[in-house]
C-alpha cells in the first residue's frame, strides 16, 4: 500500500474533484461574490468529511494514516494560532466588528470537536454520551437552582420552582441511562433535543438583544455536544434490535415457529 500511494502521481477522481471546488471557490469569491468562498470549503472539507462517515473509501490504510497525523497537526497549529490571535485582540482591546468572538466560535468547535471525537474513539458512544448527558445535566441543574435561589421570594414559589427545574432537567439523566439500552433511539432523541434547544436559543425575543457572533459561542458549547453524541448513538453498531437478541441469547424463552 505505501508502494502504491508513493508511486501515484495524479490525485485519484475525488481529489480532482475537491482541487476543481477549491480552484472554483478562490475565483468566484474574489470576482462574483465573497461569500461563494463556501465552494472552496466543500472542496477542502467534504472529502474528508464524507470519508469519516463511511461515504467515500477512496484511500488505503497508509493515506489514512498520514490523513489522521495531518490532521491532528493541523488541530494543534490551527488552535494554537486562534488561541494567541483572540488573546491579543482583547489584549489590545481591538474590536474589529467582533473579531475576537468570530475566532473564538472557530475554537469552540475545533476543539470540542477534537475532544468528542477523542473520547469516543477511547469509550465508545455508549460511555461517551452517557457521561456528556451526566455532565450537561448535572451543569443544567446548579444553573436553575442558582436561578430559583436568586429569584423565589417565599417557600411556595421555591418549590414550584424547583418542580419546573426537575422537568427540564431530569430527561437529560434518563437519556444518560437510556443511551446504554436504546442507543439509536436515544440518538434520535438526543437530535430532536438539539434542534428544538436550536429553535429556543436563536429566537427573535430571546437573542434580540445579543450579538450574532455571541449566540453561536453559546449555540456551539451548548450544541455540539448533544448533536456529536447524537450522531455517534445513530451509528453505534449495537441497534436496538441487536441488544434484543443478546438478551435473549442470555436465558430468555423464546417462541418456537410452528
Amino acid at each position: 500500500m505505501t508502494e502504491q500511494a508513493a508511486g501515484r502521481t495524479v490525485p485519484g477522481l475525488p481529489g480532482l474533484i475537491a482541487g476543481g471546488l477549491v480552484i472554483l471557490g478562490v475565483l468566484l469569491s474574489m470576482f462574483v461574490a465573497a461569500g461563494l468562498l463556501v465552494v472552496a470549503g466543500l472542496g477542502a472539507f467534504g472529502p474528508g468529511i464524507l470519508r469519516e462517515l463511511g461515504w467515500l473509501r477512496d484511500k488505503d490504510e497508509f493515506q489514512r494514516q498520514a490523513a489522521y497525523r495531518a490532521g491532528y497537526h493541523a488541530y494543534l497549529i490551527g488552535g494554537l494560532a486562534s488561541v494567541l490571535v483572540v488573546s491579543a485582540l482583547r489584549w489590545r482591546g481591538t474590536n474589529l466588528e467582533d473579531s475576537s468572538e468570530w475566532i473564538m466560535l472557530i475554537l469552540v468547535i475545533l476543539w470540542m470537536t477534537w475532544l468528542f471525537s477523542a473520547l469516543l474513539a477511547y469509550w465508545g458512544a455508549r460511555k461517551t454520551a452517557s457521561a456528556m448527558l451526566i455532565i450537561f445535566g448535572s451543569f443544567w441543574a446548579v444553573f436553575v437552582i442558582a436561578s430559583i435561589i436568586g429569584e423565589s421570594n417565599d417557600a411556595a414559589e421555591f418549590l414550584l420552582g424547583m418542580l419546573m427545574g426537575f422537568l427540564v432537567v431530569s430527561p437529560f439523566f434518563v437519556l444518560a441511562w437510556t443511551a446504554g439500552r436504546w442507543p439509536r433511539r436515544t440518538g434520535g432523541a438526543l437530535l430532536a433535543v438539539s434542534a428544538l434547544f436550536l429553535v429556543m436559543f436563536t429566537a427573535p425575543q430571546g437573542a434580540s438583544s445579543l450579538k450574532l457572533s455571541s449566540i453561536l459561542v453559546t449555540n456551539a458549547l451548548l450544541l455540539v455536544p448533544l448533536i456529536a453524541s447524537g450522531i455517534a448513538l445513530l451509528r453505534d453498531e449495537g441497534s436496538d434490535d441487536r441488544d434484543r437478541d443478546e438478551s435473549d441469547d442470555d436465558g430468555t424463552p423464546q417462541a418456537v415457529a410452528g
